[in-house]
């Protein structure tokens, strides 16, 4: 077997390239899905008697939404949002380096808001939102993934 020649992958799914409508759909899925997500924890966590089935099963399928979305964003054809330096061409470390910029923008922003909140709101919020601050990491680890999907033109084919 040549070292140019790979075995089949049981995952095609993942493989397969998107175009870039479906990427935008993808994107806005994962942070639908991860948004509805962060609600049901909230309404899990506050209602009386704490989880109720139902909204516990629904939190569960809403992680696994989110988790399946955010793979496929980041294992998609030509992905460059985490690779190193010396895996990418001149091309690729642009669409990174601008994904990351893009991202981190976008995060300044939403941590100024929350911020804002945090000290309007003071004690009360606080102790109310401070349970899901973790789950911004979210956020901070998928946007560049997103960046790049949602301005990645198509692939071209090879017909």
């Amino acid at each position: 077997m040549h070292s140019s020649t790979t075995a089949p992958s049981r995952f095609t799914w993942v493989a397969r390239p998107l175009r870039r409508g479906q990427r935008r759909t993808l994107v806005i899925g994962m942070y639908a899905a991860f948004a509805a997500f962060i609600a049901s924890l909230y309404f899990g966590s506050t209602s009386d008697p704490r989880w109720p089935l139902p909204l516990a099963i629904a939190a569960i399928l809403l992680f696994g939404v989110t988790a399946a979305a955010f793979i496929r964003v980041a294992t998609s054809p030509g992905y460059a949002a985490d690779s190193l330096d010396r895996a990418l061409d001149e091309r690729q470390r642009q669409v990174r380096d601008r994904a990351y910029r893009v991202a981190y923008y976008g995060l300044t922003l939403l941590f100024g808001g929350v911020s804002l909140i945090v000290l309007y709101a003071a004690t009360e919020t606080l102790q109310t939102i401070a349970p899901f601050l973790p789950w911004l990491t979210f956020v901070a680890g998928s946007l560049p993934s997103a960046v790049v999907a949602w301005t990645e033109v198509d692939v071209p084919d090879d017909a």
